[in-house]
């Protein structure tokens, strides 16, 4: 049970993403804690910084390195930097081994409401904090809302608002460079002619049109949007929505085949209804820009020259 709050007052971060003052409570032994909300709305209380962090998604792995807390273990997905890949795997991230998150002995869990979320109870279990964050969660920015819940739960405020101030000073960097090029709404597909995908507002897809100041065309709360950030959209929609950029997600289709990839769309009749098809505005992500593969800042600057040019 919560113990009665104190009138000492630290950062707490609601589960609507935004930042607001909340009050210290004591814990065991009148030692101070305090309580964060996450993205289900559980308050979770903590009597002290975690020191051994487990992130049960790729993306989350990389954004506690941008506050300076290395995870004990990681999940198979993540391939990024090399003192994270040589930790213990913990087993895919929509699948992780339990005994393998047991052998670390985490004191903090954070885990993903889309896939870890019938996993309460044994992860409670393990006798670590356990915090739900969904990546379908609209905030305020992207690429530092996350940040700074991590940055509540782990006493890394200092390093937070640190890493915002440069993450919005590259924001300003790559959105000077693109404004010039005239685009006004974008889309970024996966897929083809089957079966078209788009990004959806949310993750870190659907984050990096509105990043670069373009409008992304795909509305939120599309069907599946609780599952997984691409989600169906026809070719009718698109072509309604009119983006003057389209770009693609090349995951899985290998650097040499990028061209090909663009080809297949520009070449199509299916897509010659799109203006972004019809003025060539069509441009191909390397393979490399994947969540866990690569920082957030990379991921900007990387898009930022696929779409200038550079």
């Amino acid at each position: 049970m919560i113990p009665v709050i104190t009138a000492l007052a630290v950062l707490l971060f609601t589960s609507f993403g935004r930042a607001e003052r909340a009050e210290e409570i004591p814990g065991e032994g009148g030692e101070q804690g305090w309580v964060v909300v996450d993205h289900l709305g559980r308050e979770v209380y903590l009597e002290a910084p975690p020191e051994r962090v487990v992130g049960l998604s790729r993306q989350f792995m990389e954004e506690f390195y941008a506050i300076g807390v290395i995870p004990v273990g990681k999940v198979e997905e993540y391939n990024n930097r090399p003192e994270m890949n040589a930790l213990p795997s913990l087993g895919r991230q929509n699948s992780p081994d339990i005994e393998a998150i047991l052998a670390v002995q985490p004191d903090l869990i954070v885990a993903n409401v889309r896939q870890h979320l019938e996993m309460t109870e044994m992860l409670e279990s393990m006798g670590a904090t356990v915090v739900f964050v969904d990546p379908s969660f609209e905030g305020d920015n992207f690429f530092t809302d996350r940040v700074l819940l991590f940055a509540a739960l782990t006493g890394r405020e200092e390093e937070a608002a640190a890493y915002c101030d440069h993450i919005r000073s590259v924001l300003e960097e790559v959105q000077q460079r693109i404004a010039p090029l005239g685009y006004e709404r974008g889309i970024i597909v996966q897929g083809g002619s089957e079966m078209i995908q788009a990004a959806q507002p949310t993750g870190l897809y659907g984050a990096l049109l509105p990043s670069l100041g373009i409008k992304n065309v795909v509305p939120a709360n599309l069907p599946g949007s609780g599952r997984s950030t691409f989600v169906t959209y026809d070719i009718e929609a698109i072509t309604e929505a009119d983006p003057d950029i389209l770009i693609i997600r090349s995951a899985g289709s290998g650097e040499r085949n990028l061209e090909r990839l663009r080809a297949s769309y520009m070449d199509n009749p299916l897509w010659q209804g799109v203006r972004a098809v019809r003025q060539g505005k069509v441009f191909v992500l390397p393979q490399r820009v994947n969540p866990g593969n690569l920082s957030s800042e990379e991921a900007l600057r990387i898009t930022a020259d696929v779409i200038s040019g550079n």
